[in-house]
Formats: structure tokens, C-alpha cells, sequence
């Protein structure tokens, strides 16, 4: 059987940086945009049900402390505040990367609900904001 054959760039890369240490970046740095990528989009529902307007959103991997909520007349904002530091090691030398990432997502209500009135409720990696319809 022939090997598959690798893109130039990556022999050169891996001739400069040293075979084991540029894979080990390569991987780090693809997990790190796997990480980002699914954090970065939030599904968020609404739905009536029992005489309560509903608002789900989906936050997997996220924990309920680092979702904040901004409600403006029919605006409800959900903000999430990721921080990260990853120390990737090579045969160079260490490297360090913090990262502090905001995602918002703001949805329009069909009416401007009483803040007082708002319950938010987190399981199951879901946060669930309901108030009286």
C-alpha cells in the first residue's frame, strides 16, 4: 500500500518545528477551533405553554455562571462569557494563549414582560426563562 501523500507546507513545517511537536501544535490548535466553533452558536427557542411564555436556549458545555441576561422592553439578551488559557509546549520553548470570548444572542418577544416576573431555571445544559403570557 502507498502512504498518502502530505501538502508540501506541512513537510516544510514539520522539517523546521520538528515532527512530533508541529502535530502536537496542529491538534491543540484544532481542538481549541472545535471548542470555539460550538460554543459560538446558540439555539434558542420560544414557544407558549400553560399560560407561560417560554424562552429555551441550548447551552452545552456552558455552566449557569457564566450566562448573564439583559431584558429591554421586548428584548431579551443572553450573554456568555468564555475564558480560556491553554499552554501549548513545543520544542522551542512554552507558549501561553488566554482567550476571553462574549457571545450575545438577543430575541425579540411578542410583548414587554414584568422583569419581576421573570423565572430562569437551568438543567440538562438548557437555560429556561418564563414568565405569565
Amino acid at each position: 500500500m502507498s502512504e498518502k501523500k502530505q501538502h508540501p507546507l506541512y513537510e516544510l513545517a514539520e522539517q523546521f518545528f520538528g515532527e512530533n511537536s508541529f502535530k502536537q501544535d496542529l491538534n491543540e490548535f484544532e481542538k481549541m477551533f472545535r471548542l470555539k466553533s460550538s460554543a459560538s452558536y446558540l439555539k434558542i427557542s420560544q414557544f407558549e405553554e400553560n399560560g407561560y411564555y417560554i424562552v429555551k436556549a441550548e447551552l452545552p458545555g456552558i455552566k449557569k455562571e457564566q450566562v448573564s441576561i439583559d431584558l429591554h422592553e421586548c428584548y431579551l439578551t443572553l450573554t456568555i462569557s468564555h475564558q480560556e488559557e491553554i499552554n501549548i509546549q513545543h520544542t522551542g520553548g512554552s507558549s501561553i494563549s488566554q482567550t476571553c470570548e462574549h457571545i450575545s444572542k438577543t430575541v425579540l418577544l411578542p410583548f414587554a414582560p414584568d422583569k419581576n416576573q421573570l423565572k430562569t431555571t437551568y438543567k440538562n445544559s438548557a437555560m429556561v426563562i418564563s414568565f405569565p403570557a
